[in-house]
């Protein structure tokens, strides 16, 4: 996978699938101390013993029809590439958790990629998930969640094109004031997407 979105996505995707009806994701930047991390966690059934002992096997996998599970693999792959840090903590009825660490300024590590497009791609194909988005940048903090957001449509689905497109401009200008701004934060955003 080319840039963390990607990874976001797939793990969000895959807690969804295996039953979450809630996810908390928080991109945190820190220029300061070099650490990028990102954290998706949902309210899902957590894993197994055994599940969670293969999970980072790619020859392994809980769906059917598949014989490879390469969404952690790939991650622990890019984490180690760059020197960062994994973490996945899990049990059964807890959900599930999954920690990505990397140094900023390291040159492998790959870039954050579309945000904004990979939250609302999530909002989009599953009606029943709440989301709760946060970016911390340098400890400032822009959060978004979505049962506020429903209350305030009431009753209009978030999956209406018109609020997906209110959305996507929402998150991709909050995201831009909080690294910075102006015609120089558009340029760190496009550089931070790659």
């Amino acid at each position: 996978m080319e840039e963390l979105a990607h990874h976001i996505l797939d793990i969000a995707r895959n807690s969804v699938e295996a039953g979450a009806t809630r996810l908390e994701i928080t991109v945190e930047e820190d220029t300061q101390s070099g650490v990028l991390r990102f954290v998706v966690g949902d309210n899902g059934p957590g894993m197994p013993e055994h599940v969670r002992r293969r999970m980072l096997d790619p020859f392994f996998t809980t769906k059917s029809g598949k014989k490879v599970g390469l969404g952690l693999p790939l991650l622990q792959m890019a984490v180690q590439r760059c020197g960062g840090h994994l973490e996945v903590s899990s049990a059964p009825g807890q959900g599930t958790t999954v920690v990505a660490t990397f140094p900023y300024y390291c040159w492998d590590r790959p870039p954050l990629g579309d945000i904004p497009r990979t939250v609302v791609g999530l909002l989009a194909g599953s009606d029943q998930v709440d989301l709760c988005y946060r970016h911390v940048y340098n400890g400032q903090v822009f959060e978004l969640d979505t049962v506020e957001i429903r209350l305030r449509l009431r009753g209009i689905p978030l999956q209406t094109p018109e609020v997906l497109l209110w959305l996507r401009q929402h998150l991709a200008e909050s995201i831009n004031n909080l690294c910075g701004g102006g015609e120089d934060g558009q340029d760190r955003l496009a550089r931070r997407a790659g």
